[in-house]
């Protein structure tokens, strides 16, 4: 069982937190990250935003929050921004439309603080519609980098938190990337490492009509195919990598929702009949 450790124990994390005209959705991710018990910095990097956010951070009265705005070349390197200026042992990337569960979050960083050997750590998710609601809980399987590799999924990249001396693995975001730097940044940071994880949901991870999941996802899918395939060592890995990949873009559609989180209509209008009833 996780513990939570006391704020004198604890270790301190940094939280980076990208943002462009993200003020809607905003104020959930800075309570959520302020509700931690753990020792925190909250570091903002905000595009630039013409939507209220700067007038947002600047009433925030959090002496954990750290906040910069100005322009900048996109999500990828308003991360790495964060990251440069990180000074915590742990450090972590939340979206600007997410929000960290804080108890959980907790408990997960009392398990890092309890055994030193696991480099990394990640949970479930619970996905929620633009107004809050969840309408999907994913709880993935134990980690394997292999499998992470050759199938690009099972990993609710959001929820991890990894160890500073892992950046030696991983300086930076690749920034030539669109949608998919998350996947590559996470195949160098985490190969080779003990990475646990937790059962209970460590974030709610918002989907909405502006999120990237919902309007890039394609972008990002063939994308983590180049990356995969770029870490392939032979025709044999290129082929399984390939196979997979447009198996699952010729059934997955057919049989379910995939690339995205939602229910298929059908199931929406039972949830709602049955809420009815």
């Amino acid at each position: 069982m996780s513990l939570i450790l006391s704020p004198a124990m604890a270790p301190l994390l940094s939280v980076v937190t990208p943002a462009r005209n993200m003020a809607r959705y905003l104020p959930d991710t800075l309570d959520s990250v302020a509700a931690l018990r753990t020792p925190h910095e909250h570091i903002v990097i905000d595009g630039a935003s013409d939507d209220g956010t700067v007038e947002l951070l600047e009433g925030r009265e959090d002496p954990h929050l750290i906040w910069i705005s100005e322009p900048d070349r996109g999500q990828t390197n308003a991360v790495n921004k964060g990251l440069r200026i990180a000074s915590g042992d742990l450090l972590a990337w939340v979206n600007a439309d997410d929000a960290y569960i804080p108890e959980a979050v907790d408990r997960a960083l009392g398990h890092l603080a309890a055994n030193p050997e696991v480099g990394a750590i990640f949970g479930a998710v619970n996905y929620v519609d633009e107004y809050g609601e969840v309408f999907r809980t994913l709880v993935p399987p134990r980690f394997s980098w292999r499998r992470y590799l050759y199938f690009g999924a099972f990993v609710t990249t959001p929820t991890i938190i990894w160890r500073r001396e892992l950046i030696e693995q991983a300086p930076s975001l690749n920034e030539r990337y669109v949608d998919a730097a998350d996947y590559d940044f996470y195949l160098r940071l985490l190969r080779g490492v003990r990475v646990d994880r937790i059962e209970e949901s460590m974030l709610n991870f918002r989907y909405h009509p502006d999120s990237k999941t919902k309007t890039d996802v394609w972008v990002q899918l063939n994308e983590a195919m180049e990356i995969r395939l770029g870490w392939a060592g032979n025709p044999l890995q290129r082929a399984i990598m390939r196979g997979w990949e447009g198996a699952r873009r010729a059934i997955l559609p057919r049989i379910s929702s995939w690339p995205h989180p939602e229910p298929r209509r059908l199931v929406k209008l039972l949830r709602r009949v049955g809420a009815r009833g």
